[in-house]
């Protein structure tokens, strides 16, 4: 029987979309039945647009624009969690900027307006004293986010970076890490595999079979990482040192059992009320349905 497609969306291209890769070409979705097709909507919140608009069954997205989404009705439940659950989100910044106080007056890419990125470094700068509104530039890059190449333009000063292109940029000497976001956050669940309630009620085998297919390509990459390196490199066109470096910086914090860390989901939702973004407080009853 012909593997049944999913549209799986994300709000970027990076190494969070890799077992998606892994589970596809060694045919560990399509042994089960199914098979994610990827597509990327360059933002959360039009990721999210997109499930409203019922283009998008399944995905995965930072849980920060998710439940100010769900917050206001969003027909969607979280189903599990990436391989990285933990905040392992850099912020990078070009020679000359060394600490968190040195970026007033800088131009900051983030992924769009209300991405986790906006959240983020709104936080970060306002620990600092700096006003995110008046006393820097925060930039919505789009397709061009995670691209090393705005340090090359010129175009940022400073900016979120995540896997393979962290490492890309780092070899190239374009940019250092200034912080790593999980530092100045609790115990905290970073990404979220989401379905529309829709799919929860009337899919729940294919939901079941595609989350089997997440954990055991997720296993593999574990299992023999150096496998992954030539065709991780590939995909993201990046060179096989590059992807390894990458894939390292990951293995040891890897989530395996796509399992969701209640305690940092509960951290994630009082972030959210305390920063305003969400009106009351959700409980994670309410918001995963674990498969």
């Amino acid at each position: 029987m012909k593997p049944v497609s999913i549209i799986w969306g994300a709000p970027s291209f990076w190494i969070e979309r890799f077992p998606l890769m892994v589970g596809v070409e060694k045919g560990i979705f399509q042994d089960l039945g199914v098979c994610p097709e990827l597509k990327i909507h360059h933002g959360g919140p039009e990721l999210l647009q997109a499930v409203r608009d019922n283009r998008v069954h399944v995905g995965e997205i930072g849980l920060l624009p998710f439940l100010a989404a769900f917050s206001r009705g969003l027909p969607a439940r979280i189903i599990g969690s990436t391989f990285i659950q933990r905040l392992d989100h850099f912020l990078v910044a070009r020679t000359g900027i060394q600490s968190l106080a040195d970026l007033k007056g800088q131009r900051i890419g983030i992924l769009s307006k209300g991405s986790c990125d906006d959240y983020f470094i709104r936080h970060l700068l306002q620990r600092q004293g700096i006003d995110p509104d008046h006393e820097a530039t925060l930039m919505p890059l789009g397709s061009a986010y995670n691209d090393p190449a705005c340090f090359i333009s010129g175009g940022i000063d400073a900016g979120f970076m995540a896997e393979p292109a962290l490492s890309a940029g780092e070899s190239r000497g374009l940019f250092h890490v200034l912080a790593r976001v999980g530092d100045f956050f609790p115990r905290y669940q970073w990404g979220g595999i989401f379905a529309a309630d829709s799919w929860i009620q009337n899919h729940r085998p294919l939901l079941t079979a595609l989350m089997a297919g997440y954990r055991e390509s997720v296993r593999q990459m574990a299992a023999d990482p150096e496998a992954c390196v030539f065709p991780g490199s590939d995909w993201f066109r990046v060179t096989p040192e590059v992807f390894r470096s990458a894939l390292n910086r990951h293995l040891p914090s890897m989530e395996m059992d796509a399992r969701i860390d209640s305690e940092g989901l509960e951290n994630c939702i009082r972030i959210q009320l305390a920063l305003g973004a969400i009106p009351e407080a959700i409980r994670v009853e309410e918001i995963v349905v674990q498969f």
